[in-house]
């Protein structure tokens, strides 16, 4: 009795493992990516909305204060204050626009003033901080790296400043 169990097992062990095995192609690999949960981004796993402000480079003055409001429904307020030597402001821009995120959603581009559109300011998010990006949105180096993060304003302070 066990013998035919057996041969049967065998038989079917021996038909599977000469069945033609399926490659991988363009479009096998291409549907699995597509399927493929994205993962946490900064725009997904970040508390990305709020004020950020900080005192950034400037070459023609002692710094420039900036302060860039993001918003839930993708739009912000960048106030820009330029700085003399005793810091008080001697020029104030405020820009209002939308802004837009990247496909790795870790960083976007403010699209507010018409003139920037093929060139935006772009900044990276981290936890409670924006990192300013250069022209071609690479991260700033060098000894004044530190000097182009925007730290996250606690809440509290900024329902008092409302």
């Amino acid at each position: 009795m066990k013998l035919p169990i057996i041969a049967v097992s065998l038989l079917v062990l021996t038909l599977s493992a000469c069945s033609e095995q399926e490659t991988p192609t363009q479009d096998n690999v291409q549907q699995t990516q597509q399927t493929l949960p994205v993962g946490d981004t900064s725009r997904t796993s970040l508390d990305w909305n709020g004020t950020y402000s900080g005192v950034t480079p400037c070459a023609s003055c002692s710094g420039i204060d900036t302060t860039l409001t993001l918003k839930l429904d993708n739009t912000y307020v960048l106030v820009t204050r330029y700085l003399d030597d005793e810091n008080e402001a001697k020029k104030i821009v405020t820009e209002a626009g939308s802004f837009k995120w990247n496909r790795e959603g870790n960083t976007i581009s403010l699209m507010g003033d018409a003139s920037r559109k093929d060139d935006p300011k772009q900044y990276q998010l981290g936890e409670n901080q924006l990192l300013m990006l250069d022209m071609q949105g690479n991260r700033i180096t060098g000894s004044l790296a530190e000097l182009y993060r925007l730290a996250k304003q606690s809440s509290h302070l900024q329902q008092q400043q409302d």
